[in-house]
């Protein structure tokens, strides 16, 4: 392949503005040498010993073009591969392809400055004249001892074109002569040569880009945006560069900053926007960022963005982003984005809030008050009814623009002069408008186990629909628990020996930074973590083992030091594909329980319930709580507790235990000879019962209304189906408070008739109940030895975390309540 024959000059440039100044600042001068870069050429050579930029070269024999697809065929000869029908690797055997030489070379002529006629006749068109005109051979033409050299006629007057001229009285190169001959024959050109020769490409050579004819600032912006994306190790084609360059250059752009990609294909709207995210970040600083309405985290040194721009209020959304530039700088972590996406995102639900229930739309902030604070409250509650928004997200929510507008006023926001100079005091959420947290959300996210073998069963599928890497990673996930990002980023040397031989996995707990933990595993996960260091370490032998990781990823990766970052999509197309998954469901049919095989959730099955089955998995087993937390690596118990649910047989010894100490409405011991209940009596309890409010009913129309069937209203203590024991001591207390606070209240601050009071307030008799109550189980509990008392409180909160809570007052009913299926008794 020839290269270029002159630094052909250009035109001089007027004095370069300061934006591309410091462009041209910014670009690294070793990568200007690796690209053989000349600011007079202006052409880009791509190196074919770059790790990121090589191109090979196109294996079909005589073909002298990069290849593109798979590293062995060109573009050209792939096309002419797919309408042969031969194999590939008897395409390229049989194949050959004969080509005139691609760019220019000089005339064989010592000394001579023109470029050859053609690469066959070796000589420019005067020697070739002269050879001709005598008939000679090119041997004895060029054995002439009276061989005159000829001078060079000047570049091609194309813009993009940096090659020579053939001749004196011509102004083109032959290439674009023989273009603006042939745009002549069929129309197309217009007459206007000036402008022809301003938006006409450079003759296209396999490994060379010519980026002539563009304005500094675009060369110095597409050189940017090409070294940023061949540090990032992600590859660029020549042909791309050359097609991007082209479109500039018809469109006589000034500057890629402002170019609209969306008309573009998707490999040139890639690079643009590439360049453009590059250029938006030259020179930014956070004090320069923080003006906007998004932020580019990069600066701050996170990844992402941050969007303030839903928030509706000007002033309020400037005191958000004045929080959030305080806040960002605790964040650390994969995660800070999104936790702080969060924060705005619920300021944005105040926001809406404030634009729909005000008429001024909440611009003025001096006019905000409780009200707008306890609309925003209620209309969270109707969202959470309506299920846009789940109770879950609810309390966060409140929980976070609680703590947002508590900053805003305690950093002094509300100051004359600040943003929100004026606000109100009592525009503020307090503790009381905190919303019930709902129990347990994180337990029963664990998989059964007849899913998990089915999932086992199928790693096959899953290395058929992603990469080994993503299949070895889910197998790791599988058997440590760990999170994902923590599985997927782990180092090449994650392998180590604890004093007493034992093998255990060395990886970082980024959401808690806390980095260099150390986990116990089997020799089994080993051996699958071995076999892939073997893998990764045959990709590449060079990386040092420090940098080198044990998944890397296949995209944008020429040294294997970046890890796969997602794991979740491959994993739920490898789900979707498998089949149903059967798991055994005790359902009730004619009032008895029968097991089913019923089609589990897939929804369920992501990469993080192995997390949780992996806690369930040592619960199961009898792992202390303790030591659990240690290997799941929380700074919290009631974390960890979160992760399993209690199974049935540990619930059941815990009830065992309580039921020892089960009282009924008069403080009578039920069942104190109770060594241990019958399996029927467990069903009976799980079926026969209703939870109520400090303790259980067992009147069968009541149960099979789930408690809202009872006409006493509240009066359990009353009520012979009444039942308690020690695991409700706390309710009992706190509802004895209660009834006191309120019949001193009913006494003392209400005006009213008597028997209004009378009526109100608690009955003496429902006191001296609940307190014979409370100090009967109290003194049963003092008569037992400190071991006793220890596993009774155990026992006691195992209970509590299983035991279902019922919403909502019993009411009156004077009719069955409708049933689920017909025939099934109310």
């Amino acid at each position: 392949m020839a290269t270029a024959i002159a630094h052909l000059p250009l035109p001089a440039t007027p004095d370069t503005d300061p934006r591309t100044a410091l462009i041209m600042r910014s670009l690294d001068p070793g990568f200007l040498q690796t690209i053989n870069w000349d600011w007079d050429l202006r052409v880009v050579h791509f190196p074919s010993d770059h790790p990121v930029l090589a191109q090979g070269w196109c294996e079909v024999a005589g073909c002298q073009k990069r290849a593109d697809r798979a590293g062995r065929l060109c573009s050209a000869c792939h096309g002419r591969w797919q309408a042969s029908g031969l194999d590939r690797d008897a395409f390229i055997t049989t194949s050959q392809r004969t080509w005139r030489c691609i760019g220019q070379s000089r005339c064989q002529v010592p000394d001579c400055e023109r470029p050859r006629r053609t690469a066959r006749a070796g000589l420019c068109d005067a020697h070739h004249f002269h050879k001709a005109k005598r008939g000679l051979s090119l041997e004895a033409f060029l054995a002439l001892p009276d061989l005159t050299p000829m001078p060079g006629c000047g570049g091609c007057r194309v813009a993009a074109c940096y090659r020579d001229r053939h001749s004196p009285t011509i102004d083109y190169c032959l290439a674009h002569l023989q273009r603006l001959q042939l745009a002549g024959r069929r129309g197309t050109f217009d007459g206007d040569e000036d402008r022809w020769r301003r938006m006409m490409s450079s003759v296209a050579v396999s490994g060379e880009v010519s980026l002539r004819g563009l304005p500094l600032r675009v060369v110095a912006e597409l050189l940017l945006g090409f070294q940023v994306r061949t540090a990032s190790g992600v590859r660029t084609h020549d042909h791309w560069l050359r097609q991007l360059g082209d479109k500039a250059r018809v469109l006589e752009l000034a500057t890629i900053e402002n170019w609209d990609a969306d008309s573009l294909n998707k490999t040139a709207r890639g690079l643009v926007r590439g360049c453009q995210q590059v250029l938006s970040r030259l020179g930014s600083t956070p004090e320069t960022e923080r003006t906007k309405d998004i932020w580019d985290l990069v600066v701050f040194g996170f990844s992402g963005t941050l969007n303030f721009t839903e928030i509706r209020q000007p002033v309020l959304r400037e005191a958000v982003k004045i929080w959030a530039y305080n806040d960002i700088a605790r964040r650390r972590g994969r995660g800070a984005r999104s936790a702080m996406q969060s924060f705005i995102n619920a300021i944005v639900l105040l926001s809406e809030s404030l634009w729909l229930q005000r008429d001024d739309h909440g611009n003025d902030h001096r006019l905000l008050g409780r009200t707008d604070t306890l609309s925003f409250c209620n209309r969270l509650g109707f969202l959470t009814e309506n299920g846009e928004v789940s109770q879950v997200s609810r309390c966060s929510i409140t929980r976070k623009v609680r703590q947002v507008l508590s900053w805003i006023r305690t950093s002094g926001l509300t100051r004359q002069g600040q943003p929100l100079d004026g606000l109100p005091p009592d525009f503020a959420l307090t503790m009381e408008d905190m919303p019930d947290e709902p129990e347990d959300t994180e337990a029963g996210r664990d998989l059964p186990d007849e899913v998990m073998q089915q999932l086992c069963d199928n790693l096959d599928l899953l290395e058929a629909c992603s990469t080994q890497e993503v299949r070895v990673c889910a197998e790791v996930l599988i058997d440590t628990g760990r999170r994902p990002d923590e599985v997927a980023g782990l180092r090449w040397d994650c392998l180590d020996k604890d004093p007493d031989g034992t093998i255990v996995l060395l990886y970082d707990n980024n959401k808690s930074f806390r980095l260099g933990r150390r986990l116990p595993i089997a020799k089994e996960t080993a051996a699958v973590i071995t076999a892939q260091q073997q893998r990764a370490r045959e990709r590449f032998p060079d990386t040092p083992v420090d940098q080198l990781r044990l998944f890397p990823t296949r995209r944008a990766n020429p040294d294997g030091s970046k890890p796969i970052k997602n794991i979740g999509e491959p994993h739920r197309r490898w789900v979707d594909k498998l089949p149903d998954f059967m798991v055994p469901m005790e359902v009730l049919e004619d009032g008895k329980p029968v097991v089913r095989m019923l089609p589990f959730d897939k929804s369920r099955i992501f990469p993080y319930a192995y997390r949780h089955s992996y806690a369930q998995r040592h619960a199961d087993s009898g792992t202390p709580v303790d030591v659990l937390n240690v290997l799941m690596d929380h700074r919290q118990l009631s974390t960890t507790q979160g992760y399993y649910r209690v199974n049935q047989e540990r619930r059941r010894e815990a009830v065992d235990r309580v039921a020892a100490l089960q009282f009924d409405r008069h403080g009578n011991r039920i069942w104190r000879k109770v060594q241990g209940l019958m399996e029927s009596e467990h069903v009976r309890r799980a079926i026969g019962e209703v939870a109520v409010p400090y303790g259980i009913c067992l009147e069968p129309s009541n149960v099979a209304a789930g408690g809202h069937s009872c006409p006493l209203r509240f009066r359990c203590v009353g009520c012979e189906h009444y039942r308690t024991d020690v695991s409700y001591l706390p309710d009992l207390e706190a509802h004895l408070n209660d009834l006191l606070r309120s019949r001193e209240r009913l006494m003392s601050t209400f005006e009213a008739d008597d028997w209004a009071k009378s009526e109100a307030s608690p009955s003496d008799e429902e006191i001296r109940r609940i307190r014979r109550l409370i100090e009967r189980v109290k003194a049963d509990l003092d008569d037992l030895s400190v071991e006793e008392r220890n596993q009774i409180e155990a026992a006691v909160a195992t209970v509590r975390r299983g035991r279902p809570v019922m919403l909502g007052m019993p009411r009156r009913v004077s009719q069955p309540l409708p049933t689920i299926r017909p025939g099934r008794p109310a």
